[in-house]
């Protein structure tokens, strides 16, 4: 009954709101919803077009899905946009947007994933290699996604930096998955990318697992170097999961393993570009909380393949000062 009350209230909002000239309200005036490729490009675009038909029938608003075609041309859409923009940027893109605009741009939602508004960059190797910390990486041949990425790439090349870290060659993938898919290929020596707490396993009654815990709690026996038996392992969320379609996942498990997590990292957002109005902005964001509250938004928000949003959280600016500090970036006075 919430849910139906809530729709009629967004109905009614945008019957009064949208005028014939405002975004969103013809195909011909569109509102542009930009997403970055950080996944698989196909299913990012297919679900994109999906929630934007979604929120089209919650608000009568006209939303065009826009995949860019990289971090960059992401960053770079969103901060010319005008008054007609919105997306889900990722946490060192919306800082980039924040600071070619000037701070016109307005962050609103913060994804949740399985219970945390935080994630982090994750080094992932074969358990073979030989791998096991930073000084081993020496020579390797890396593989990550986009130097815009914050996890791919950022966070884990101001460590490598800090620890002079150099490499033998670079593999760049463009997404994500592909990194995986490289490292299993056998197309470098380690790969980068987001990594995600683990799942406890459904009897745990014991404390949540934590930054700075085994990233690899309750999946992998260290003591006997073995995966946990089915009846005591609980569920991996990290990048390993993205490509269990493709491949066996077990195998995916026991051949590849987390050798560090670097961070942590507030997660990516919901945010509206410059001069957005606002009460279309709050229409949307109204929209969007009913529509992954519901199965069918919970199972297009929540695909690993695309960006794993199993919930969202109100959330400002402030929200990524921590991430500034981190990486040297002043904090706006407001």
């Amino acid at each position: 009954m919430r849910n139906v009350l809530a729709l009629t209230l967004i109905a009614v909002l945008a019957i009064g709101v949208v005028g014939f000239s405002q975004a969103g309200s013809s195909p011909d005036e569109p509102i542009y919803m930009l997403l970055v490729p950080s996944t698989e490009g196909a299913t990012v675009e297919e679900t994109g077009q999906q929630i934007a038909q979604a929120v089209f029938e919650l608000t009568g608003l006209y939303i065009v899905s826009s995949l860019q075609a990289d971090y960059t041309a992401m960053i770079e859409a969103f901060a010319a946009s005008e008054g007609d923009t919105f997306g889900m940027p990722t946490t060192d893109q919306y800082i980039r947007i924040y600071n070619r605009s000037g701070g016109n741009v307005s962050p609103r939602l913060g994804s949740v994933r399985y219970g945390y508004a935080w994630y982090y960059a994750s080094l992932y190797a074969r358990r073979s290699s030989g791998i096991n910390g930073l000084e081993d990486l020496k020579g390797k041949v890396w593989i990550y996604n986009d130097t815009g990425s914050t996890s791919g790439y950022v966070f884990p090349n101001m460590v490598f930096e800090q620890n002079a870290i150099e490499f033998s060659t670079i593999v760049t993938t463009g997404g994500h998955t592909n990194s995986m898919v490289a490292l299993i290929e056998g197309q470098g020596d380690f790969c980068t990318g987001y990594g995600s707490a683990p799942g406890a396993p459904s009897d745990w009654a014991g404390d949540k697992w934590d930054f700075g815990d085994d990233p690899e709690m309750w999946l992998w026996d260290r003591w006997n170097n073995d995966l946990f038996r089915p009846e005591f392992r609980g569920t991996c969320f990290d990048l390993r999961r993205a490509v269990r379609k493709t491949y066996d996942f077990d195998t995916v498990l026991k051949d590849i393993g987390v050798v560090m997590n670097i961070g942590p990292i507030p997660n990516d957002c919901l945010a509206f570009g410059p001069d957005f109005p606002v009460d279309i902005a709050d229409m949307i964001v109204e929209a969007i909380k009913i529509h992954i509250a519901t199965d069918e938004g919970a199972a297009l928000w929540g695909d690993p393949s695309f960006y794993e949003w199993t919930a969202v959280a109100d959330i400002d600016d402030s929200f990524y000062d921590g991430y500034r500090a981190i990486i040297g970036v002043p904090i706006p006075k407001r």
